[in-house]
């Protein structure tokens, strides 16, 4: 029993240990993320990713009006799950043609 303690305290000082030697470098992480593109508006600084999203919307809703006049739309299984996963696509789509 005594052993099995000292087995667990030294396994959690190794541990210790390696969290320790970790921390400078988990530090210079958040460096990384020092810039990310924004807007000004009146003001108030918005940051891009909002606007990507914005437009994605506006997007995948143009996509639905255009899908819904056609005969494709009776064959979509979830169509939320669909438009949804259109928008996050298109979303994304901006950001890295736009800002990356």
């Amino acid at each position: 029993m005594i052993a099995e303690s000292r087995a667990r305290n030294r396994g959690r000082m190794t541990l210790l240990r390696v969290f320790a030697g970790l921390s400078p470098v988990a530090s210079l992480v958040p460096v990384g993320c020092s810039h990310a593109p924004e807007y000004s508006i009146f003001g108030s600084l918005f940051p891009v990713w909002i606007f990507c999203s914005a437009c994605g919307l506006l997007l995948a809703v143009g996509a639905r009006a255009i899908i819904g006049r056609t005969a494709m739309a009776q064959y979509l299984a979830a169509p939320a799950l669909f438009y949804l996963g259109m928008a996050t696509f298109l979303a994304c789509m901006l950001w890295l043609l736009l800002y990356s």
